[in-house]
């Protein structure tokens, strides 16, 4: 058997090391009709290809501090963090940048046409029931169309916002750790045969006051990071409603909050550094789900603000500080649809516009706002041993600035197909294969920003193509599922920001063009020796292949794109006995560049982060459940960082208790 698995797995990775040496890959797409749910309850896709998924269950056992620190766990994701708690985090998957991965929390697009950037590390876990990264393919026919136009789609579902049993459901999460860290978290939830109303608040808190050691050529620079403290806050309340037996209606309201220090990089550290970021927004959104006869369609709508105050109150200028204040607002509006046509093919579509505005209080000259409109239409039909899933979407964008000069209208159409396979042979193998065409519009940061904003810039155009086998090998009480994929991409039109005048006056342009070959090696296995002993053992390998081919006469001519590693890594191992365990997990990447010129003095070193948690859970009892956890993260306590001079915090503790009434 273990002699059938070995040559297997060579045959598959050399496979995809030739098509990875391929400079263009054809689309052998392979699609599936994917198990449909509504948007109030789990997603799970049926193809592992396509999506990687977390539990809640997953989630309490790594006992992540937001969603960024999760999904770095996940194959072909890089994750850039410029520091502990509260840190900025962001990913881009498949080499592309942040701003081609769309983020939903139940059913609604997370906006910020400023940056185009989610900041994940405000989006809390506390809450969250399930997380699926999908990068080709639909896991839900009604989300937004514009959810379904970039490169890859963050799907999170939360506790709150869900029908769900007939009684009172209560969830409080309490936690103490290293560096002031304070975190708690309530929910209360009332179901009804017709209705559904909940309510929930958050506080968290920490100093920040972490040491560090960094080499810094033959120098280690060491100290205690300080102006790196925390306050946010969110809370909300949900409130759902039965019209009729196929017909719901749900409204959201949520508000959050921050107030914390800036605290730079090491390199230029400055000790007395008092640098404030305060945020704080709200987002009102209306949902309506109907069922008539062999049609569903959704109807939703939503708003947005947001507010961000920057204050530097040393900065040597005329004003004697800098105080700058940005105000953006975001109503977004659509209908989405699927219809059966017979028991073998879905089609689907749906239509949705977003107005968006910002204005820049410290500028004179932009004062932009955004009609974005997009559409899509596809189909999912089954052959007799093949699925497919095809869809075509296009996208209006209509650009205006009241103080000055605008961007240009974009109209742009884009192809998407899919290919699979129905399993086969009894290791239930399954290829999927894959073509997608996207675009992201410039932010308006890049457009309109005082001294760097250009509204000459034209769209990112992103093309992608991947491969993928799965396959279940053994499938009795030791169970093994290996995933692999290999796919291709290219970028062209990169906006980059580039020196001008000098390296503190820069210009952003369309000169980039990036070409990404990657691989990635999945395997989950568990062990069930009885019904109170198992073990769960995971492990994904990521090889990705970054390069610029924006000048062939540029000294980064086919280098390797700043802050992409080639090689990444996760392993877990998780041990349970009753209502108890423990989890080992790990997370490695290789060094890095800190620009697109592959030098030495750009270098970000590779590191290994080792973590450690010990639970147990007390049986339910009456429907109540109590667990409590004790994390130990960074056990080596290994100096490390995700971007040049942003060091990550050693060796922490964190624990957790959690209560649960279901």
């Amino acid at each position: 058997m273990f002699n059938k698995l070995i040559v297997c797995g060579l045959i598959v990775i050399a496979f995809h090391w030739k098509v990875l040496s391929q400079d263009t890959i054809k689309p052998l797409a392979t699609v599936s009709e994917l198990e449909q749910v509504t948007i109030t309850h789990i997603v799970k896709s049926t193809n592992d290809n396509i999506s990687q998924d977390f539990t809640r269950l997953e989630i309490l056992k790594y006992q992540p501090q937001d969603v960024g620190a999760i999904l770095q766990k996940l194959s072909g994701s890089t994750l850039k963090s410029y520091g502990g708690l509260g840190g900025m985090k962001t990913i881009s998957v498949r080499g592309l940048g942040a701003q081609h991965t769309n983020v939903v929390i139940d059913g609604f697009l997370v906006n910020n046409t400023q940056s185009g950037q989610i900041n994940l590390a405000n989006i809390q876990t506390d809450n969250i029931n399930s997380i699926s990264l999908n990068t080709g393919g639909r896991s839900n026919y009604l989300l937004p169309a514009s959810a379904y136009v970039s490169g890859s789609i963050l799907t999170i579902l939360t506790f709150e916002n869900s029908f769900d049993t007939n009684r009172l459901q209560v969830r409080f999460n309490s936690k103490y750790g290293s560096f002031g860290e304070i975190d708690n978290y309530l929910a209360i939830k009332k179901n009804h045969p017709k209705f559904f109303i909940s309510a929930f608040g958050k506080y968290r808190q920490a100093n920040g006051k972490y040491p560090y050691s960094y080499l810094n050529g033959n120098n280690i620079v060491s100290g205690i990071r300080s102006n790196n403290d925390l306050k946010d806050w969110y809370s909300g309340f949900n409130f759902g409603f039965y019209l009729s037996k196929k017909t719901t209606f749900r409204v959201i309201y949520k508000n959050f909050g921050a107030n914390q220090g800036l605290p730079g990089s090491v390199i230029l550290y400055n000790p007395f550094t008092d640098q404030r970021l305060i945020s704080a927004s709200n987002s009102l959104n209306f949902n309506f789900n109907s069922k008539i006869r062999l049609l569903n369609i959704r109807i939703f709508s939503g708003y947005q603000d947001d507010k961000t105050h920057y204050i530097d109150p040393t900065f040597l200028n005329n004003s004697g500080g800098i105080s700058m204040r940005y105000y953006s607002q975001t109503i977004h509006s659509g209908i989405s649809a699927y219809r059966r046509l017979g028991i073998h093919s879905i089609l689907f579509g749906g239509i949705d516009t977003k107005f968006s505005q910002l204005e820049f209080i410290d500028s004179k000259n932009a004062e932009p706002n955004r009609n974005h409109t997009t559409f899509i239409i596809g189909g999912n039909t089954n052959f007799s041993k093949l699925k497919a899933e095809f869809q075509i979407s296009g996208q209006f964008i209509q650009e205006n600035n009241n103080l000055g000069e605008r961007a240009s209208n974009v109209s742009r159409y884009n192809p998407f197909l899919l290919i699979e396979n129905q399993e086969f042979w009894k290791w239930n193998v399954k290829f999927t294969g894959w073509y997608k065409n996207s675009f992201r519009i410039p932010t308006f940061n890049e457009l309109y920003y005082n001294g760097i904003g250009n509204v000459k810039l034209k769209p990112e155009d992103a093309n992608q193509y991947s491969f993928g086998v799965n396959f279940q090998p053994i499938d009795k009480m030791l169970k093994l599922k290996i995933t692999t994929n290999s796919y291709f991409s290219y970028v062209k039109n990169q906006i980059l920001a580039i020196p001008t005048k000098n390296l503190f006056v820069w210009s952003m342009q369309n000169i980039g063009e990036v070409h990404t070959r990657g691989l990635e090696i999945r395997m989950d296995i568990q062990y069930k020796l009885n019904r109170n002993f198992s073990l769960e053992m995971n492990g994904n390998y990521t090889f990705q292949q970054s390069l610029d081919y924006s000048d062939k006469f540029s000294p980064t001519y086919k280098n390797q794109v700043a802050y992409i590693p080639k090689h990444t890594g996760n392993g877990s191992l998780t041990v349970n006995y009753k209502n108890s365990g423990m989890i080992f997990s790990s997370y490695c990447s290789s060094m890095k560049y800190a620009m697109n010129e592959n030098i030495s003095s750009n270098i970000i070193d590779g590191f290994a982060l080792f973590d450690f948690g010990i639970y147990s859970k007390v049986k339910q009892v009456n429907n109540h459940e109590f667990r409590i956890q004790f994390n130990i993260k960074n056990c080596f306590n290994s100096s490390y960082a995700f971007v040049k001079y942003y060091v990550m915090p050693g060796r922490s503790f964190l624990i957790s208790l959690n209560y649960a009434l279901h």
